[in-house]
């Protein structure tokens, strides 16, 4: 018998939390507020959003398996590397400054690169270490494409600059060879054959041939696109033997083209409705892309595209392919794509099978993009790059998600939430009133997809609402300059988009009063485009009529020059309208549209902005509260006192119960605000841990039953404002909802927890450790023990106990063969000493915890002539038949079928020839055979 036992260390955990960590920030103003305020110290409300967001993938092999390479979007972005044949996460990595990745390419040795923002990152197949390479072209804040040659060397291209670098690994050095095409801003998209490195180009497409030996460089014209005047960026492009596939997307346009290098010229079919970034690497002479949400195969000798009968409902985000050894469904090899939530969809075009595996990636907390407090009292947020939005109930500080794309801005009108979308000017609407309802199949669905704007419209960064209308001011598409005013009326479900309001300014102030809109602009369009107007404006707008009643440049005092944004527009109960540029908070006579007001509160500042609004938002104080060059400032309208809050953010709202809510990267925070004069509370909170059940119910100190945890927080003061609970130590912590804590895995956990009241008192963190150990041993049975056996066979006994939590208990394994006990230290069990038929083998063995295993193991005897003849031989060689040639008589015997002839040697010859036990087994077994 093989006894083995082997201790892990893990933890599983039936619940899911989000991660809350509890930043180091400079402190608020306390009590001495010019403005009669006093502001508490930032309290960590969480992390809203965490999920899969995962761009693309790579594919190589690690100790000779399949393995997918991908990022997950966060802050940090993380490195998985996934076992596909298994679909099992086998370690990740952070990318120290980077929040995502749009590129990785592996090199012939099985190398890694990904890029991430400016930085180009390398991972080792061999040590499984990451390097961090540093910054590829200094001045360049985004790689978009990563390709490598065939000696190793890496390509890249980049953003604003549309450069093309290449890192050499064996000096360890970075080369810029300059910008491809002048005026553009991306090399979207790069592809490597014979010698020639090809970027694609955006915002407007072009396609340029690169020798990276001498620098040379030299376009490829692009073949014309029915339909298409200008043409989009070069968003793929991927060299597959003798082709080059191009992928143009924009302006409406989703077209892939087929380039032949070998005789320089394009093809001239045009594939429109192309899905993805790439095309599938070659194989068995075809590659493979999505079109019209149907899986194409291009027959690289024909030229003919085929329908292979799969569909795809996206596009292919990188693509490998894999063998999956343990699938039968899954012969050969099989292609293998990510998708944006980190599921893996297969593809095997031999059994014309589609499977989607579980995503196993790592979630991550996402960068919030927008916050904003909701009718229903609620904080709101959109994440950067995100499928998720996020809802935090203030009073009870508990975070919950919906599904959402990434809002550049979030409004209201009644108890409807109106969420701006990236890309393509999306508007989509939640009602707070009603449950999350996603089924396509049940009625009233929440939330739902209202409209998309067109008119070249890719932003909405702001929103105002008024007379039963909501109105939004947006940036335009990439290349693109010219803003739009879009007016939605829910009553008709209808809108109307008025471009180039301000020529060639983008909208990203709005507010209403009395029947019309006031607006702000930015001058800056769509990314890769240079404005073309030098200062922004403000104008206002008739809601009825529809046209632009004025439009002027306010004449801000104290401004070093013309702002190029202003933003943040509201009015004040006196009908002021307030607005922010630089580091100027302003307000405006709306009937002169003179400067009435203005405080410079913080000097010297320019050029501040490119569509971010800076948000004003009036508390119940009458205060202008606002975020002012990305910082906390509050001031106070009548006296124009303000003050500065030391916090840096681009995101703020003011909670219901008058508190600050804001958000840095991945975090809400929550400042408290009381007045001035409260009695101050030093005294620290107290969290108490109540454990169910409160004493071990196993063995040795053990928990066999799910462990329940709940906390209790108390405070005398200004009241709790959160508990917090840690499962590492403290290193990151998870607001407590109040639901208790339910434990169900096995482990050794142990309990971090504090609560921190509304003054800002943290209680010293507290711990509570138990050990939970649910499930008896592993019975792993090393004989395959197949379900027919034969009676001259012995059935091998071999099997492993293993316990990862509390261990197995010593001289506990028991064996028994039909209920009967047999000797555990037995090795085999000589079949022939059993009768014919079906038997159980069953095995025992509990774990220091004292739960039990049981494994039954269920055969059948069978008898032929064949094993007679055996079992003769067999005893013949243990000299229970001494006489050769009598053995000899009864093999032919056994084997000829002659059993009455066989019967009566045996029995001739039992006790003299034949042992009376052997006699008795042989007729046992040949009488079986009559």
């Amino acid at each position: 018998m093989i006894l083995g036992i082997k201790q892990l260390k893990k933890q599983l955990l039936l619940i899911t939390v989000m991660l809350v960590g509890f930043a180091l920030q400079a402190s608020p103003a306390q009590a001495s507020s010019p403005i009669n305020k006093q502001f508490g110290e930032p309290v960590s409300m969480g992390a809203p959003i965490q999920q899969i967001a995962i761009f693309e993938s790579a594919y190589g092999q690690e100790d000779g398996r399949d393995v997918m390479y991908t990022t997950v979007n966060g802050k940090p972005a993380m490195l998985n590397v996934i076992d596909l044949a298994d679909n099992k996460l086998l370690r990740t990595f952070p990318l120290p400054d980077a929040d995502s990745s749009w590129a990785k390419a592996v090199a012939e040795d099985g190398t890694l690169y990904i890029a991430g923002q400016s930085k180009v990152y390398r991972y080792s197949s061999q040590t499984k270490e990451l390097d961090d390479l540093g910054v590829a072209i200094p001045g360049e804040t985004s790689i978009w494409g990563l390709i490598t040659d065939e000696q190793g060397n890496l390509y890249g291209g980049t953003y604003p600059n549309a450069k093309v670098f290449k890192f050499d690994p064996r000096t360890e050095t970075f080369t810029d060879y300059g910008t491809m095409v002048e005026g553009q801003g991306y090399v979207r998209s790069i592809a490597y054959a014979d010698g020639i490195v090809y970027a694609g180009i955006g915002t407007v497409g072009h396609i340029v041939k690169l020798n990276p030996v001498t620098g040379e460089k030299e376009e490829l014209p692009i073949r014309d696109i029915p339909g298409v005047s200008s043409l989009p960026f070069v968003y793929g492009l991927d060299a597959r033997g003798d082709y080059l596939f191009a992928y143009l997307n924009g302006n409406g346009t989703t077209a892939l083209i087929i380039y032949d290098m070998a005789r320089g010229v394009w093809l001239d079919e045009v594939y429109n409705g192309y899905g993805g970034l790439d095309v599938s690497p070659e194989h068995e002479g075809k590659v493979y892309f999505v079109q019209n949400r149907k899986v194409q195969a291009f027959d690289m000798t024909t030229q003919q595209v085929t329908d292979t009968g799969l569909a795809y409902g996206t596009g292919f985000r990188s693509s490998g392919w894999v063998r999956f050894p343990n699938d039968p469904e899954l012969p050969g090899e099989t292609l293998v794509t990510i998708q944006f939530g980190g599921k893996a969809a297969l593809f095997n075009f031999e059994s014309g099978i589609q499977k989607m595996l579980p995503a196993v990636a790592e979630g991550q907390p996402t960068l919030i993009q927008a916050l904003e407090k909701g009718p229903d009292g609620k904080i709101y947020t959109s994440g950067m790059t995100s499928a998720l939005g996020g809802a935090f109930d203030p009073v009870t500080r508990t975070h919950s998600t919906y599904p959402m794309g990434q809002a550049e801005s979030i409004g209201s009108l009644g108890n409807d939430l109106y969420f701006g979308i990236y890309p393509k000017a999306e508007i989509r609407k939640l009602d707070t009133t009603k449950p999350i309802q996603t089924d396509p199949s049940k009625p009233n669905p929440n939330p739902v997809s209202l409209f998309y704007m067109g008119e070249d419209q890719d932003r909405p960064y702001v929103q105002t609402s008024g007379d039963g209308k909501v109105y939004f001011g947006t940036i335009p598409y990439y290349g693109e300059l010219g803003g739009a005013l879009v007016a939605y009326d829910p009553a008709s479900n209808t809108f109307d988009v008025h471009r180039q309001v301000v020529h060639n300014q983008s909208i990203v102030g709005l507010a209403y009063r009395d029947g019309k809109v006031y607006g702000s602009t930015s001058i800056r369009g769509g990314l890769g485009i240079d404005p073309t107007e030098s200062e922004a404006k403000m104008f206002v707008w008739d809601a009825v009529s529809g046209v632009k009643l004025s439009e002027f440049t306010p004449d801000i005092p104290g401004a070093v020059k013309a702002p190029i944004m202003i933003s943040g527009l509201t009015f004040d109960q006196d009908g002021l309208l307030w607005a922010a540029a630089d580091g100027i908070l302003f307000a405006v006579d709306p009937e002169t549209q003179e400067v009435v007001k203005s405080k410079v509160i913080y000097p010297g500042v320019t050029d501040y902005g490119m569509w971010r609004p800076i948000h004003l938002r009036w508390g119940q104080d009458g205060l202008l509260y606002t975020d002012l060059y990305g910082k906390l400032t509050v001031l106070d309208p009548k006296t124009m006192e303000h003050e500065a809050l030391g916090i840096n953010t681009a995101l703020f709202t003011l909670g219901n119960d008058g508190n600050i809510y804001y958000a840095q990267e991945t975090r809400m925070y929550m400042i408290p605000v009381s007045d001035v004069g409260e009695e101050e509370d030093t005294q620290l909170p107290t969290t108490e841990a109540t454990v169910s059940p409160e004493q071990p119910d196993g063995q040795e100190g053990w928990h066999v039953s799910p462990v329940t945890v709940t906390l209790s927080a108390y405070d005398e003061g200004s009241g709790i404002a959160s508990t917090e609970y840690s499962w590492d130590g403290g290193q990151t912590w998870t607001s407590y909802a109040g639901s208790p804590l339910q434990v169900n895995e096995s482990g050794r956990y142990e309990l971090t927890y504090r609560s921190i009241d509304k003054a800002g008192n943290e209680e010293a963190a507290k711990s509570i450790q138990w050990r939970l150990d649910h499930e008896g041993p592993f019975i792993d049975w090393k004989s395959a023990v197949p379900e027919v056996i034969s009676s001259s066979d012995d059935l091998e006994i071999g099997f492993e106990l293993r316990d990862e939590w509390s261990g197995v208990a010593s001289n506990t394994a028991s064996l028994t063969l039909d209920g009967e006990p047999i000797n555990s230290d037995s090795s085999s069990i000589p079949l022939f000493r059993l009768p014919l038929g079906q038997h159980t083998l069953t095995i025992r063995a509990s774990d220091v915890a004292g739960n039990e295993s049981v494994h039954d193991i269920t055969f059948t005897i069978e008898n032929s002539f064949e094993s007679l003849e055996k079992l003769v031989q067999r005893f013949a060689e243990q000299g229970w038949i001494d006489n050769h040639g009598i053995a000899n008589s009864l093999a032919t015997k056994a084997a000829k079928g002659n059993v009455s002839s066989f019967i009566d040697q045996v029995e001739a010859q039992a006790g003299k020839h034949i042992s009376t036990e052997a006699a008795a087994y042989l007729i046992q077994a040949a009488t079986a055979l009559l």
